[in-house]
């Protein structure tokens, strides 16, 4: 495995005419040498507990895919969720704060039930991944961050925020950072510069989208071989241990 990707969603988009078929997260995996947290669309579109019973039969079909467990904080209940248990089958919670806001779940990441996740995600050894993209939602990250003993990964953070990502996250060892949206320039030989290649890894979306762009933008990048192999796969290695 040479790459490990810590954005694959997989299932029915209704606002997309994409084919996020199991076949196709199988052959991006097979054509690019990967593996990856996936996660079904229906935990983000239709009802989270769905999407998770989905998420466990995709991943029982292929040995490089590791199950990532959503939760929707606006559900009644969700803060009951006892994440220990869920830790035997998921090796990472996924949250889609602010993804869309709007039209699927856009909650805030000021909502009142995610410092209870995220205790519980960090009682229970739980890496999280965080889709969030709103202004400011740096600054919520680096406070989430801050009070869990676990690694967050913030996916859908963009190129536009990288003042942002450098000033407000730079002390913080345990955020990193998705780099399938800061293309252009010299954005992702900044952050390696500034916050370590430790803190970046690598994301595509597949096969919702294309992984094409967020591979060649890798490939193309100005960094040594041994940082671009910190974001290809090392920075998972070292979250997830034996277990990629």
């Amino acid at each position: 495995m040479r790459l490990f990707d810590f954005s694959l969603l997989v299932g029915a988009d209704p606002y997309s005419p994409a084919e996020a078929t199991r076949d196709a997260l199988v052959g991006y995996l097979d054509a690019v040498d990967a593996g990856g947290i996936v996660t079904s669309l229906a935990g983000l579109y239709y009802d989270f507990e769905e999407g998770n019973r989905e998420t466990l039969e995709i991943v029982a079909c292929d040995r490089r895919l590791l199950a990532g467990f959503t939760i929707d904080p606006r559900r009644t209940g969700c803060a009951r969720i006892d994440l220990e248990a869920v830790a035997a089958e998921y090796r990472a919670i996924v949250l889609f704060a602010s993804f869309m806001p709007g039209i699927v779940q856009g909650w805030s990441l000021s909502h009142p039930a995610l410092p209870v996740i995220a205790q519980k995600a960090s009682a229970a050894g739980l890496p999280m991944v965080v889709y969030a993209a709103r202004s400011g939602d740096v600054q919520a990250l680096a406070r989430l961050a801050l009070d869990v003993d676990v690694p967050v990964i913030a996916l859908g953070v963009s190129y536009g925020a990288v003042g942002e990502v450098v000033a407000g996250a730079a002390g913080l060892g345990n955020l990193l950072f998705g780099v399938s949206l800061f293309a252009g320039l010299d954005n992702i030989e900044t952050l390696a510069a500034h916050l370590g290649p430790e803190r970046l890894v690598y994301n595509s979306g597949e096969p919702r989208f294309d992984h094409g762009p967020s591979l060649a933008m890798l490939e193309a990048a100005q960094l040594d071989a041994g940082s671009r192999e910190f974001i290809a796969i090392g920075n998972a290695r070292r979250i997830f241990g034996g277990k990629i």
